[in-house]
């Protein structure tokens, strides 16, 4: 609806502003300082309306001021339209009794969202935390009023401190949910930010110093204590790393069956290479394609596959594994692509088109026949969990 932001003052470069950085009080001190000026009744976020009452009118007067001054680019006459429309709403930041800065947004009750129209600090109240606190006291708001995202046109300028408010570029909201909803705005960026109602936004920082604090007394405590000393091992003997024995792991053994009849991984997938290569539409595939007969082949197709490699891979034991292919989807995989690279290829309303097609739904369907789950070593044909039996390998369509 209209260009959000938080005019940003340009860095110093004086000594003396170097001076005051270093002595800035960090996100954690404004917040223990907001908190307890809220409690002392120093601080205080009124939600306001044009209601028609006088306090109500001069508030929203006040904010239009900030708004109109921080936001120059913005034609005030814009500005007081929103700030009193009826259907905005404002939360008004007020420091001992005057308003410092605030938010202006509109409700979208039926679609759970509200869109920012503007937000802004006072320049003399700038880099105190205000902005950061106003945003947090907003989405406890938003979750007392059954808002589930907060959206808003960024202008260049305020897409940095909206980030850092938990907004983001991609919006997840579904599109039908708030387009004709809110207004477009040229030059400004839409961000989106979801609440989160588990979240206690107004003492995040506190949750997250506490668990700084229990990590850094964790590793401290360990630290003291001796350190561990592990012998070396050798998997290639046999060894296991120290400490496995004493755990409740144990090594596993993966286990398939194909028809009925249980058998390790590569005894399955040979029957199914075996009946793919028997097929009646396999002939275009068994060997790889010559450059004599298609010379730009692979121009094209930069990862080539055919039937004989794929057998020449199911006699083949990379070091370190019992076969190539580990898993039934891995080989799976490479049947898809040979079909898929002659698809890709020939184009189609051709016979080898017509071959790949039917070929593919063939090895899906075999493919989807070889139920597999891992068993404990040494008890190689004990009867597999059910759960396990009939989790079917999932093949997508």
């Amino acid at each position: 609806m209209a260009c959000v932001g938080k005019r940003v003052r340009e860095p110093e470069t004086s000594s003396a502003a170097v001076t005051e950085q270093a002595a800035m009080p960090t996100p954690l001190m404004r917040e223990r300082q907001h908190a307890q000026h809220e409690s002392e009744g120093r601080l205080r976020f009124v939600v306001i309306s044009n209601d028609g009452q006088d306090n109500s009118l001069i508030s929203l007067i006040d904010l239009k001021n900030i708004f109109a001054k921080q936001l120059p680019k913005m034609p005030k006459e814009y500005i007081v339209r929103l700030v009193l429309d009826r259907h905005h709403t404002s939360l008004a930041c007020v420091f001992d009794g005057e308003v410092v800065g605030g938010v202006t947004y509109r409700r979208h009750a039926a679609q759970a969202f509200a869109e920012i129209a503007f937000c802004a600090v006072a320049a003399t109240h700038q880099v105190r935390g205000y902005g950061t606190r106003l945003m947090n006291q907003l989405k406890e708001h938003c979750k007392r009023e059954g808002i589930h995202f907060l959206l808003t046109y960024a202008d260049n300028h305020a897409i940095g401190y909206f980030r850092k408010q938990g907004f983001q570029k991609q919006v997840t909201m579904k599109r039908e949910r708030w387009l004709g909803y809110i207004k477009d705005y040229d030059g400004g960026t839409l961000m989106e930010c979801a609440i989160d109602t588990t979240v206690d936004y107004l003492n995040i920082r506190f949750v997250a110093e506490q668990q700084r604090k229990a990590i850094a007394a964790r590793m401290e405590s360990s630290k003291a204590s001796e350190p561990a000393e592990h012998r070396g091992f050798d998997p290639a003997l046999g060894d296991v790393a120290p400490g496995v024995d004493e755990s409740s792991w144990v090594p596993t053994k993966l286990e398939c069956t194909l028809g009925g009849k249980r058998q390790p991984l590569l005894p399955c997938l040979r029957s199914v290479h075996a009946e793919v290569a028997a097929h009646a539409d396999a002939w275009p595939f068994e060997q790889a394609v010559s450059t004599d007969i298609a010379p730009d082949y692979y121009a094209i197709i930069k990862d080539p596959v055919d039937l004989a490699t794929i057998s020449a891979r199911l006699d083949m034991a990379p070091r370190g594994r019992e076969t190539y292919y580990v898993s039934v989807e891995m080989f799976l995989a490479e049947l898809v692509r040979m079909c898929e690279n002659c698809r890709v290829y020939n184009g189609d309303n051709n016979q080898y088109y017509d071959c790949a097609v039917r070929l593919e739904a063939f090895v899906r369907e075999r493919c989807a026949k070889i139920v597999c789950g891992r068993v404990p070593q040494g008890q190689e044909g004990v009867t597999l969990a059910k759960d396990e039996l009939e989790t079917k390998l999932k093949v997508e369509t």
